[in-house]
């Protein structure tokens, strides 16, 4: 992986990136992906909620040469993916407890399937959990949901 090798180079300061990288056939929801440490996205169904399973790989910037895995998935008609930062799983309340990825999961159960309304929902319920209690790291989201 190109940005792999260019991060690592003349990395005195052991700077990384986490990633999620996914090429998605629209005609045929074939989906293509790699993870460079980064936390693992949900696959949401009408009726479950699953973590997608993604191989062990560093961050970017971590190995010279290191040999990024792909993986793929077929995704039905309506399967919506679900990916974050860290900042949601990790926001912390007053109180310093994290959100968590089983409160994460249990919003996703419960949320609506559309991604805008999912986005929404999970925004609030974070925000609810967090109260007033001071951001401690970015929050970003993206839903895609596969229509054939």
């Amino acid at each position: 992986m190109a940005l792999n090798e260019a991060l690592s180079d003349n990395n005195e300061t052991y700077m990384f990136v986490t990633l999620f990288v996914g090429v998605l056939d629209l005609q045929t929801g074939h989906l293509s992906y790699s993870n460079a440490g980064h936390d693992m996205p949900l696959l949401l169904t009408d009726d479950e909620v699953i973590v997608l399973s993604c191989d062990p790989n560093v961050p970017a910037g971590v190995v010279p040469g290191w040999n990024f895995t792909c993986q793929h998935l077929e995704m039905k008609t309506g399967t919506m993916i679900f990916l974050y930062t860290d900042g949601l799983n990790e926001a912390e309340d007053i109180h310093h407890n994290q959100f968590g990825m089983e409160r994460m999961q249990q919003t996703a159960m419960n949320a609506s399937r559309t991604p805008q309304q999912f986005i929404s929902i999970m925004r609030e319920e974070v925000a609810k959990f967090v109260g007033d209690a001071e951001q401690s790291d970015d929050l970003t989201m993206l839903a895609i949901q596969y229509k054939k």
